[in-house]
């Protein structure tokens, strides 16, 4: 076999397998093809489990299904565990076709890194490429080869809990992520020349759209924003050569979107060239039923089948009924075989058919201290400054701190949302991290979690004895935020504030007359306008994994200055949402005529927003010539003078109107970044590079067009930065 071929950092293309492929099919029985297209899951207690959604069997019972080709793809983690299994596909089983062994790995496996939406706040696609290169390694020394990430859906509303899991509102900075992050997980394994894990990115598509944040729910725009906005971090996930991807559970502007030709073949595959296979999510076909699209299961995994779903997760409707359907109608038939198709040439594409056992060397991956220092460093540039009254931070040496709140020494909420599979021993809290450092500090929790989910706790138990050390010291560092459990999958919030008592414990703390210095933790964009306000520092730390201490400590103590910009916009209130950067053009002033009559009408804080310890200033934006093609790049660049003694990264954000459009665009919208380094006292050159193509706007006929005229540019610290240039397109 040619690996010349294999492009896993290209776009995927199973035509390196047809010949391989194609003769295996023709060996094949009806039911073998089927046993490809279903995916069967075995718990940790070793039973066979559809989540209550089939039947459970024995470890040898699902063996014996494995054994007669009725399984294609499991659910599960556990080398010990898959090379049983795979022992059985390949050297028991008629054929000896491996499998394909698919787990969450959404941000780290044992090596938790911060969840995606604090990842996107690094600016980095780079060094988010490496993170899922540590993953990639760590789950496949964990016996899995195949991983349901990265999750990609765009989304503009922070009540809906799996904001946490993707890269936020801004379709430039998502696809610039998703594409470093399907890189990242298709990393080569040097071993075998082939990947370690096949990536599936999620959810195909518009699945971040649910309505009022409640997931599972009704997804709905316009198809001119779909296109202009939603759609593209899929796009880059294939042509980044993602191997496959996830169907929704949604319906998605009055489409169910596993049983929809149209996203599934018409887009996903003729659109946007997408080579891999697509698999269903947890029971998706069979909630095609409950969608009301289809009378039973035969009939939904007959519209599934059809749309372009390969391989049925969690439904047992394609093993139930596929191989009837195929002998029913040659329609069927001809799309088994071709499901089939994509999903061994995925197989060959991951070298299974030659590689098919987890090494026990792969242990070394686990926990390996170069992962935990990536961790630890993706940690840092993830953390944003949100206020840093009269320079608080970083922390000094000379002063007693108060460490205090429900998150300053607690393990099992660091890693935050779908990092269930962590060893909570090798997590670092912040109070562990500060000792190491010899901070001189005490600590109480003062108002700890209480409660499954601790959202109306009334406890003030702790608060006289915190109080009391508190005044005991110079100032507070206050760390609150969110349960890892209020984020992720059906985790809305009908309010994106802090807790009560939360509030409760700050306003005694603020009684003490000491400074406060906040850190917050959480999953999401938050409304925490009281916090803000009554915080002389506010750190915004995300759930940062399993080196959140760390990451938390370098930043307070001043060994590395904070870089981390918001991906998502942070609201006044909770009314407000969905808010975003990038509104379309009102014919009514929104600093003047568009008010709330109850309440403030700008952010709390903006898209791109993030202060540094170094005071860095920008020069004049210089491009090379006002007047370019559609086809041409615009190179920018812009000095940056550091006037402080810290280095420091800065992230240099480019935004863009079109002064005169055929359509209504953007009052400005991302069009490029760059991240550097600037050393203290020094002044460096930041250079850009902008496709003028980003510039386009989407036509009625969702065609995207750069029109030829005038257009500003808004380079600086956020989104709120002034214009710097004008350009014409010809």
């Amino acid at each position: 076999m040619n690996r010349d071929n294999l492009l896993v950092k290209q776009p995927f293309d199973p035509g390196c397998y047809t010949e391989q492929v194609n003769q295996l099919l023709e060996r094949m029985t009806v039911r073998e093809k089927v046993g490809q297209l279903n995916l069967d899951h075995v718990s940790d207690s070793g039973d066979l489990t559809d989540c209550n959604l089939g039947e459970r069997s024995s470890m040898e019972a699902e063996a014996e299904k494995v054994r007669r080709g009725l399984v294609g793809t499991m659910l599960m983690k556990g080398r010990e565990e898959a090379n049983y299994f795979q022992k059985v596909a390949v050297e028991e089983s008629r054929l000896g076709i491996p499998l394909l062994f698919g787990f969450d790995v959404i941000h780290g496996h044992k090596t938790v890194f911060p969840v995606p939406l604090g990842g996107a706040s690094t600016w980095d696609p780079q060094m988010l490429e490496e993170a899922e290169e540590y993953a990639a390694r760590e789950a496949y020394a964990d016996g899995i080869n195949w991983i349901y990430a990265p999750m990609i859906d765009l989304c503009r509303d922070p009540r809906w809990g799996r904001v946490a899991e993707g890269a936020g509102e801004d379709p430039l900075l998502g696809s610039l992520i998703a594409q470093a992050k399907v890189r990242g997980l298709q990393t080569v394994n040097p071993e075998t020349g082939y990947p370690y894990v096949a990536a599936c990115f999620k959810h195909f598509c518009g699945y971040g759209l649910s309505q009022g944040g409640r997931d599972y729910e009704e997804c709905e725009t316009s198809p001119r924003t779909l296109f202009m906005d939603y759609m593209k971090p899929y796009q880059a996930a294939v042509d980044a050569g993602a191997l496959s991807t996830m169907s929704a559970f949604s319906v998605l502007n009055g489409q169910a979107v596993t049983g929809s030709r149209y996203y599934l073949t018409e887009v996903l595959r003729k659109q946007f060239g997408f080579r891999g296979f697509v698999c269903s999510d947890y029971g998706a076909v069979k909630e095609l039923v409950h969608h009301r699209v289809a009378a039973d299961r035969k009939e939904a995994a007959a519209q599934a089948l059809l749309a372009g779903v390969d391989e049925d997760m969690g439904s047992h409707a394609f093993a139930d009924y596929c191989e009837a359907l195929y002998e029913e109608d040659q329609r069927f038939a001809e799309a088994v075989d071709e499901a089939v198709r994509r999903i061994l040439s995925v197989k060959f594409a991951v070298g299974l058919f030659e590689f098919p056992y987890f090494p026990e060397e792969a242990e070394k991956y686990m926990l390996a201290p170069e992962a935990r220092e990536a961790a630890r460093n993706v940690g840092r540039h993830s953390i944003v400054l949100l206020k840093n009254q009269e320079k608080i931070l970083p922390l000094s040496p000379s002063k007693k701190y108060f460490l205090t709140g429900p998150l300053s020494d607690n393990v099992e909420e660091m890693p935050g949302a779908w990092a269930q599979y962590h060893p909570g021993t090798n997590v670092i809290s912040v109070k562990m991290a500060l000792e190491e450092a010899g901070l001189d500090f005490l600590q109480s929790d003062g108002c700890p979690f209480t409660g499954k989910y601790c959202f109306d706790s009334q406890d003030d138990s702790g608060f006289a004895k915190a109080l009391k050390m508190a005044e005991e010291c110079d100032e507070i560092i206050y760390v609150c935020g969110e349960k890892a459990a209020w984020s992720g999958e059906n985790r809305g919030r009908v309010s994106i504030d802090l807790p009560k008592q939360q509030y409760r414990y700050l306003r005694e703390l603020k009684k003490t007359g000491r400074k406060i210095i906040s850190v917050l933790m959480c999953g999401r964009a938050m409304s925490c306008q009281e916090l803000a306000e009554s915080s002389d520092a506010l750190v915004l730390a995300w759930h940062l994994g399993t080196e959140a201490g760390h990451s938390i400590a370098d930043v307070l103590l001043g060994s590395y200055s904070p870089s981390g910009r918001l991906p998502i916009t942070f609201p006044c209130y909770t009314g407000q949402v969905p808010y975003y950067h990038s509104w379309l053009s009102s014919g009514r002033s929104r600093e003047s005529l568009i008010r709330y009559k109850d309440g403030e009408n700008g952010p709390l804080y903006p898209f791109g927003y993030g202060l540094s310890y170094a005071e860095i200033t920008y020069d004049a934006v210089h491009i090379s010539r006002n007047r370019w093609k559609a086809d041409e790049t615009i190179r920018l660049e812009v000095v940056l003078t550091n006037h402080s003694e810290m280095d420091a990264y800065e992230v240099v954000q480019a935004y863009y109107q079109d002064v005169v459009s055929s359509l209504p665009t953007p009052d400005r919208k991302l069009c490029g970044f760059t991240k550097i380094l600037v050393p203290a006292g020094s002044t460096v050159k930041a250079q850009m590079l902008i496709p003028v193509e980003r510039l386009a706007l989407m036509t009625l006929d969702l065609k995207e067009v750069v029109e030829p005229g005038e257009f500003i540019l808004f380079v600086g610290r956020d989104s709120m930065c002034g214009e710097s240039a004008r350009i014409v397109v010809e």
